[in-house]
């Protein structure tokens, strides 16, 4: 990392089913789409990479789940950005918390901030209020590894370090139907995964999903995923059949479990 000064900043890399036709207004590229944790501003990067051996660990292996509720213009006062709420875990916050704590230890100084507000901006002015209200549609958000970033200018960001996250799931090659690698501590985070990797690729029927118990069995697993299924397919139609009756739960050697999900379709 150069000496110099540099714009910097800490955040989530998001990944999702990204809507591909989005009002005019100056998008960020795919690649380019995070949340902010911490900004630091231009401050030498060197002084920054020193510090890195001390960073603070979140509490979670997993990349955590997200869901874009609804769109928000910032600042309030004169918005001149486009951004996705996010819905996520009480993990984000608390973790963002102790990033800033640790930061300012190492000196760095902060404004008395708001609360924190998780978003992606997704766009910035000029771009019309009503047509970007009236395109939103919910989708899910996975927010992969947390990274330092460097801001190049023109909406143009760089990761200069990573801190990797397990993927929550991965969708495989299957020669007839859709199948994934669902990850999790627990068998109730299989269950989440299960259901955001349905949500990646037919974003609506995360709305259809029971509440989430706690899952005691594969079996409960797949019902409960079938329950959102036959409830999606009945109000809006589904490109699934069912998620099959299929695999058994193992452990990794990483010590969580893992399972392969052939959804039928």
């Amino acid at each position: 990392m150069a000496k110099q000064a540099q714009r910097l900043f800490f955040g989530f890399e998001a990944e999702a089913p990204w809507p591909a036709d989005l009002p005019a207004g100056r998008v960020l590229e795919e690649s380019c789409r995070h949340m902010t944790l911490a900004f630091l501003g231009n401050v030498e990067g060197q002084k920054v990479n020193t510090l890195l051996p001390t960073f603070p660990k979140p509490s979670f292996q997993y990349g955590l789940l997200g869901y874009a509720d609804r769109l928000t213009f910032l600042p309030k006062q004169h918005p001149r950005v486009v951004a996705w709420h996010v819905a996520c875990s009480q993990l984000v916050e608390e973790y963002q918390k102790k990033l800033i704590d640790w930061l300012q230890k190492q000196g760095f100084k902060f404004r008395e901030r708001e609360s924190f507000l998780p978003h992606i901006t997704i766009a910035r002015a000029p771009f019309s209020f009503q047509v970007w209200r009236k395109s939103f549609k919910p989708f899910p958000i996975v927010l992969k590894a947390i990274h330092l970033y460097e801001s190049l200018g023109n909406l143009n960001y760089v990761s200069r370090w990573s801190y990797p996250l397990i993927p929550p799931f991965e969708e495989l090659e299957h020669t007839a139907d859709v199948a994934f690698c669902i990850r999790g501590a627990t068998l109730s985070d299989l269950c989440m995964h299960a259901q955001a990797a349905l949500s990646f690729l037919f974003p609506p029927i995360h709305l259809f999903f029971p509440p989430l118990s706690v899952i005691y069995s594969l079996e409960e697993i797949i019902r409960h995923l079938n329950a959102g299924i036959t409830r999606a397919d009945g109000e809006l139609g589904c490109p699934f059949k069912a998620v099959s009756l299929h695999g058994e739960i193992r452990e990794s050697k990483n010590h969580f479990l893992e399972w392969e999900m052939i959804v039928d379709v």
